[in-house]
């Protein structure tokens, strides 16, 4: 009986020591099989996010080949359709995409990278599994250049973010005073601030602003006479703009600049760099006043721009008008670029205005300073001051992204087929502002290239 006993023990250790084996190879499998399994599902991800990168920027370079390059990068990581894995580089909008949680009509804008990679197992076969399947992918906008209208065509823009005091600056982003009276037609005002004590928008005394488009405020507004109401915050169609998003020109000029007296009171000024205030520092005589008859092309100003007395300043050349007496615009060989690398700018309102940006590619003027007035750039943090005579005019884009731009309507109406962006902006005065927005006669921006990675 203990012989017996002795044998039974025997076949149970056996099995016991059988069982136990299968547990240590398990335990084997999950260590070492499954360390293989994540490592590459994170070689996988890494290969993904990588892959969907270098897609998205080709594609925002405007590459025709961005989908080979996704490709391309992940078999430098070593997945491959060639070695078994599966690549899959789509654009969002594609029926094969799976992209999910994008803003609707926007899929265009993405890349999608999806890889899939099988690992072969070892010690796991024992218990019946032979390979694991990895799934990874990635999603990365790929911004590509756009030509598009400054800020949605708005004819007045105060590109601020925040309040003054945040911003440690000493102008509010938008406020409209005095007994001015403002009227934009066939656009509106958009003020990117999100400050709302003191409001983005400020409007009181005896003042109105009537526009076509509207106000939008992407912090609040305080009001009394604006028509239609301000639409206020993301949630009345209102959101911030990155003001970065857009390339912002780079004008030069290769000659010095002239002013010379053609007769008495009369001057003629040819484009190119002033260093002296312009155009007191440059006249021949010095004279305080006059008529100045302006010569197509770019100024390039050093110490900014000053009409403080009565002058008469013009871009029409030749003198043309219409039944009306009003100023013809010779495209061809009409028109000027004021470049303010330092200083302010001032127009009194003594002064009669009649100034055209250039508006033709005539004598190989670049395309990309097309219909620009007035160009202050940020490292030239300006003040701008516009207050028109009775009659004045300004036609062009006026562009000032870290200035402080002043419009005081004078005694009577100032006319305007411009687009006005400053970091803010301040109407005031008396009299009659009117912009009457034409984007044919204003500059068009060109967006930046550029990719995130969101998924």
């Amino acid at each position: 009986m203990k012989k017996q006993n002795l044998f039974k023990e025997r076949g149970q250790s056996l099995v016991i020591i059988a069982l136990a084996a299968v547990g240590l190879f398990a335990f084997t499998a999950l260590a070492v099989d499954g360390g293989m399994v994540f490592s590459d599902r994170r070689h996988s991800q890494n290969a993904s996010d990588t892959a969907v990168l270098a897609a998205a920027l080709a594609r925002a370079r405007a590459s025709a080949n961005w989908e080979q390059t996704g490709l391309d990068r992940a078999e430098v990581n070593g997945y491959s359709n060639a070695t078994g894995s599966i690549v899959e580089v789509y654009l969002c909008s594609d029926a094969n995409a799976t992209c999910t949680n994008l803003a609707p009509g926007t899929e265009g804008q993405y890349v999608q990278v999806r890889i899939t990679s099988t690992v072969k197992l070892f010690f796991a076969r024992i218990i019946g599994w032979q390979e694991v399947t990895n799934h990874t992918d990635a999603i990365a906008r790929a911004s590509i250049p756009e030509v598009t209208p400054w800020f949605d065509g708005n004819a007045l823009v105060s590109t601020m973010e925040g309040c003054k005091a945040d911003e440690g600056y000493n102008h509010d982003p938008f406020t409209v005073s005095g007994d001015s009276g403002t009227t934009i037609i066939n656009s509106g005002i958009f003020v990117n601030s999100d400050c709302d004590q003191p409001p983005a928008f400020d409007q009181g005394g005896s003042s109105s602003v009537t526009t076509d488009q509207g106000v939008c405020v992407v912090g609040s507004a305080d009001y009394t006479n604006v028509s239609p109401p301000p639409s206020e915050g993301p949630g009345e169609g209102c959101t911030q703009v990155d003001s970065s998003m857009y390339v912002l020109p780079n004008p030069a000029c290769s000659q010095n600049g002239e002013i010379i007296e053609v007769s008495s009171g009369n001057y003629e000024a040819w484009p190119g760099t002033y260093n002296g205030s312009f155009p007191s520092d440059a006249l021949p005589n010095g004279s305080p006043a006059g008529t100045l008859k302006l010569h197509k092309g770019i100024y390039c100003l050093h110490d900014g721009m000053d009409f403080q007395s009565t002058w008469n300043v013009t871009t029409n050349l030749n003198g043309n008008t219409d039944v009306n007496g009003e100023d013809i615009h010779d495209s061809d060989s009409e028109g000027v670029f004021f470049y303010v690398q330092d200083g302010d700018v001032t127009f009194n309102g003594t002064s009669d205005i009649n100034i055209h940006a250039i508006s033709s590619l005539a004598d190989n003027f670049p395309e990309a300073f097309l219909n620009y007035l007035i160009y202050v750039p940020p490292s030239n943090s300006a003040t701008i001051k516009i207050t028109g005579n009775d009659g004045s005019s300004f036609t062009g884009t006026i562009l000032a992204p870290s200035s402080h731009i002043v419009l005081n309507g004078g005694s009577g109406t100032v006319g305007l087929d411009s687009q006005i962006i400053g970091y803010s902006i301040a109407i005031a005065g008396n009299g009659t502002l009117d912009i009457t927005f034409n984007q044919a006669n204003n500059a068009v921006a060109i967006t930046n290239p550029g990719i995130e990675l969101t998924e």
